[in-house]
């Protein structure tokens, strides 16, 4: 294989290959505290790849948090990577940069999806994105989410404090590997010509 092939080859690999670990983007026992004001969330910086968020909920402790996806990027999972704690928490998802709805009184029809998730609900871990989308009257959603900006709502309404780590999937869209996946072709066709 020509260099400039290898090259081509190499680089679209590295961009579909899924992250081999994972960048903590908040850690609430280093970085204190998310938001617990839905009009003023933690606005947590995500890129491609796994971002964990890490926090700590009880009673009226709720978690704000903000994410934007950059263009070419989508949503692809939401991973429980760990959870602690004997009782199931609550996550929501809005667009926007704010959590609109009342918290102690939300019209679900407002929110984009919602989910418990915790023991007892499918297992204590794996992917809930699409339980998030499946919330009953909500407006829904099918996964991977399309870069936009999103809000999020998560706590445990009990008296037991639970621990989790939800890990983001950040994944580029289709259409941008697909795209870069014929920028390199051209690139390494065109080595080939001008090689000749």
């Amino acid at each position: 294989m020509r260099p400039i092939g290898l090259l081509a080859a190499v680089a679209l690999t590295l961009v579909l290959a899924p992250d081999a670990g994972a960048v903590v983007v908040h850690d609430e026992a280093l970085n204190g505290d998310l938001s617990t004001d839905r009009l003023a969330p933690t606005v947590l910086s995500v890129g491609v790849g796994t971002n964990s968020v890490i926090a700590t909920s009880q009673g009226t402790d709720r978690e704000f948090f903000t994410i934007t996806l950059a263009a070419g990027t989508s949503l692809a999972a939401i991973d429980l990577a760990s959870y602690s704690g004997t009782d199931v928490a609550f996550i929501a998802i809005q667009s926007g940069s704010t959590f609109t709805e009342d918290p102690d009184a939300p019209d679900v029809a407002n929110i984009l999806g919602y989910s418990h998730f915790g023991p007892g609900l499918g297992g204590a871990t794996g992917d809930i994105l699409d339980n998030i989308g499946d919330g009953v009257g909500a407006i829904g959603f099918t996964p991977p989410l399309p870069s936009d900006t999103y809000t999020f709502w998560a706590q445990q309404n009990q008296g037991v404090a639970v621990t989790y780590q939800l890990d983001l999937v950040v994944v580029p869209e289709p259409a941008s590997a697909l795209l870069l996946a014929l920028g390199l072709g051209g690139l390494a066709a065109g080595g080939r010509r001008r090689g000749r």
